[in-house]
């Protein structure tokens, strides 16, 4: 009989914290106590003003999960399509489709000249989301530059 009691009271004492805890996770919303990151969800990353000597426009084209990035690369002073340069991409999923904040960086790849400034690859992304493209591009007329080109990717299925 002794036994049965200590069952009983070992399974309130469970019960009861239990209880507490699930008190704090579900009633425990307010003031300026910190921040929910599950609750608040994540913004995808903006584009970014080309940082250096040149413009950068950029775009993913393509369906499903294979895209092809396209960037177009001028000088900032003439005007003029930068010729020969290494134009390198590298994708960064941001956030789930849910809003979830999910870092993912994937591969860097280098783009092949197309047309004079205008620069090409093939990128395979892995999973829907908000994806950031951050490109750089290196040549002896205008230096370095980078900048970033947002994309969200929704597969309909």
């Amino acid at each position: 009989m002794q036994r049965i009691w200590w069952y009983a009271i070992g399974g309130g004492v469970v019960l009861a914290g239990l209880l507490i805890v699930l008190g704090f996770a579900f009633f425990n919303r307010g003031g300026d106590e910190g921040s929910d990151v599950l609750s608040e969800g994540c913004t995808p990353e903006q584009a970014s003003p080309a940082a250096g000597n040149s413009n950068i426009d950029g775009r993913a084209v393509g369906k499903g999960y294979q895209r092809q990035v396209v960037i177009r690369v001028t000088d900032k002073k003439s005007g003029e399509p930068v010729h020969g340069a290494n134009v390198s991409v590298q994708g960064t999923m941001d956030c789930l489709p849910s809003g979830v904040p999910h870092f993912m960086p994937l591969y860097e790849k280098n783009l092949r000249e197309a047309s004079t400034g205008t620069y090409r690859g093939d990128y395979q992304l892995i999973m829907q989301g908000h994806w950031t493209f951050h490109i750089v591009v290196r040549s002896k007329q205008s230096g370095s530059t980078t900048a970033s080109l947002p994309l969200t990717l929704k597969i309909r299925g």
